[in-house]
């Protein structure tokens, strides 16, 4: 009996590092431009897939000007239904969000916290590539 429950417990944390090794270590990817813009003044641009251990999640934003008209999720953890549909929530819940608020700087959907930050990590990166913030001016005059 002690056996099986040590072999339990060593398999548990095999587990859990690999999965918890495969979150932190995938490599990650920039934010890409697309080239199907529907006009010169409207930008779609991909942020980069975010892993979790559940799943990728992916978010592609479309902007005119500095205007955020459209966010869609491309990639959501769906390793189990629960998974799913937390995220498919958290998704409806901050595109809602961003569009209203018009930006990135969100808290966290309830009951998908790292579904939400992998979101707007993915967004973040995608709004820096589309709609890249203004220079700032200098309040002090020159001369």
């Amino acid at each position: 009996m002690r056996k099986f429950i040590f072999c339990v417990v060593v398999s548990t944390a095999v587990f859990a590092f690999v999965i918890v090794d495969k979150a932190f270590t995938s490599p990650t990817q920039a934010a890409v431009l697309t080239d199907d813009a529907a006009s010169a003044s409207t930008r779609t641009a991909i942020g980069p897939e975010i892993a979790l251990a559940h799943g990728i999640v992916q978010v592609q934003v479309t902007c005119i000007g500095s205007r955020i008209i459209d966010v869609k999720a491309l990639q959501l953890p769906h390793d189990n239904n629960h998974s799913w549909d937390d995220s498919l929530h958290a998704a409806a819940v901050l595109r809602s969000e961003v569009l209203s608020k018009q930006t990135y700087e969100l808290q966290a959907v309830s009951g998908a916290t790292y579904t939400s930050q992998a979101y707007l990590e993915s967004l973040q990166a995608a709004l820096d590539i589309a709609a890249p913030p203004a220079p700032r001016m200098s309040a002090t005059p020159i001369g």
